[in-house]
């Protein structure tokens, strides 16, 4: 039997949201205005180029969050995210709780509700995690192979729960 957890809701500072924003937005305005004493913006295929980029990146912040996704199957923890999804099987996890989170970006992939790559780790059970996350705080932690990965399902309790369900060895 499959069963979908939902991601937590993102939470990011409205300062964080509307810088990744201003991105993109700057990409389109600078695209049009005009060069220094010039009195002329860039030729069409360059002003058509940066608009098209701007565009295509605010397409890609919008989608990017709507990929992450935690599935239970009948064999294990499907994982899905922006570049993928994978399966890990029940008998190769651990669960643990935490009331850690995400601290410094290593590596990877830091947009509001989309949190993947390498982060340090605020909690005291581990230095780094590798996060498939929507959110810097809330998580659980799930270790496969030695690694840990930090993800925030909506309700991280029960998420541990049906994980236990299925074999998988719950750390305190």
């Amino acid at each position: 039997m499959t069963s979908r957890i939902s991601a937590a809701p993102p939470t990011s500072p409205i300062w964080f949201r509307a810088l990744v924003w201003l991105a993109p937005l700057a990409l389109i305005v600078t695209a049009w205005i005009p060069e220094d004493g010039a009195g002329r913006p860039l030729p069409l295929g360059g002003s058509v180029f940066l608009t098209l980029l701007g565009v295509g990146l605010a397409a890609l912040f919008a989608q990017v969050p709507r990929r992450l996704s935690y599935t239970l199957t009948d064999t294990g923890l499907r994982v899905g995210r922006f570049s993928g999804t994978f399966e890990w099987p029940y008998r190769d996890l651990r669960v643990r709780r935490t009331g850690g989170g995400l601290g410094l970006k290593v590596g990877g992939v830091g947009l509001p509700g989309y949190h993947t790559g390498n982060y340090t780790f605020t909690g005291p059970e581990y230095r780094n995690v590798q996060a498939i996350a929507s959110n810097t705080r809330g998580g659980v932690i799930v270790e496969r192979s030695g690694t840990a990965y930090y993800l925030t399902p909506a309700d991280p309790d029960a998420f541990a729960r049906a994980l236990a369900a299925r074999g998988v060895p719950v750390l305190d």
